[in-house]
């Protein structure tokens, strides 16, 4: 649930900064600019998280 609720505001966060940036009126860009960026986001937690690096 943490996860969930994080990765709602960073899609939140992404989405009102992707319209301030394009300012066009439409939420098509700003929408595909937020949704990609919380799919490279969670590609990124995933490999993160599966990888498991110590300092050994």
């Amino acid at each position: 649930m943490d996860r969930t609720r994080n990765y709602l505001l960073i899609f939140a966060g992404n989405l009102v900064a992707a319209y301030c940036i394009f300012e066009e009126g439409t939420f098509a860009k700003p929408l595909m600019f937020a949704t990609f960026m919380l799919l490279l986001i969670m590609t990124i937690d995933y490999m993160k998280s599966r990888n498991k690096y110590t300092l050994e």
